[in-house]
C-alpha cells in the first residue's frame, strides 16, 4: 500500500510539473500557445486557455510566470523526496541466528565497515576497501557465510606478503569474533602502493 501511495502521488506531482512548466513556457513567450500536439493552430490541446495565458502582459504576466515557476520547484522537490527512496538500495541483511523467539541479523554494510576498521589498524595499510560475497546458511537459522575481498593501498616500502597475510588473519578473526558469521576466507587483491603520510583513510 505504500509504495501504490507513492507511485500515485509521484505521478499526480508529475503531472501538475508538467502543466506548470507549460504555464512558465507560455507566459514568458519562449514558446507559442500552439506547440502542444492535438494537431495545428486551433486542434492544439489547451490552445483557447493557452492563447488567453500567452495575451497576459505586465502585472498578469507576472503573476504567471512566478507562480508557475514556483509550483515547478515545489513538484521538483516533491519528485525528489518520493522517487529517492525508490532508488534507494535497501541494505543487505545477513543471518546470524535464528530461533521460534526471533531471528538476529546484521547488516552487511556493518560487516563490511568492521573489515575495513580491522584492517586499517595494520601501521602499514593506507586505507582499504572491502565487498563481500554471501553465502547463504543451509537453514534459515544458520549464520550466513562471507568471502571477503580487501583491496589495500600500502605504504610504500611495506612488505607485500606479510601486510596481506596480517589482513587475512586479523580480518577473518575480528569478523569471527565480533558478529558470528563464517567467514569463508579473505581475499587480498589489487594491492597499490602509496607514498607515506600521515593520512589514513577508509575508501568506503
Amino acid at each position: 500500500m505504500a509504495l501504490c501511495n507513492r507511485l500515485a502521488v509521484t505521478l499526480v506531482a508529475a503531472f501538475i510539473l508538467v502543466g506548470a512548466v507549460v504555464v512558465l513556457l507560455v507566459a514568458s513567450e519562449a514558446v507559442d500557445s500552439d506547440f502542444l500536439p492535438g494537431g495545428s493552430e486551433k486542434d492544439a490541446w489547451f490552445q483557447p486557455q493557452l492563447e488567453d495565458l500567452a495575451d497576459y502582459g505586465g502585472t498578469g504576466e507576472g503573476i504567471a510566470i512566478g507562480v508557475s515557476a514556483g509550483i515547478s520547484l515545489l513538484m521538483l522537490a516533491a519528485l525528489f523526496f518520493e522517487i529517492r527512496p525508490l532508488l534507494h538500495r535497501r541494505e543487505v541483511l545477513l543471518p546470524i541466528s535464528g530461533s521460534p523467539d526471533g531471528n538476529l541479523n546484521i547488516e552487511a554494510g556493518s560487516v563490511r565497515l568492521l573489515a575495513e576498521k580491522t584492517g586499517i589498524a595494520n601501521r602499514s595499510v593506507a586505507s582499504l576497501k572491502c565487498r563481500l560475497g554471501i553465502r547463504r546458511g543451509a537453514t534459515s537459522a544458520g549464520p550466513a557465510s562471507v568471502v571477503i575481498v580487501c583491496q589495500p593501498r600500502l605504504i610504500l616500502g611495506s612488505n607485500v606478503q606479510e601486510i596481506g597475510d596480517d589482513l587475512q588473519v586479523r580480518i577473518k578473526e575480528a569478523v569471527q569474533r565480533l558478529t558470528g558469521l563464517t567467514v569463508l576466507r579473505v581475499d587480498v587483491s589489487r594491492v597499490r602502493f602509496v607514498r607515506g603520510d600521515d593520512t589514513r583513510l577508509i575508501d568506503s
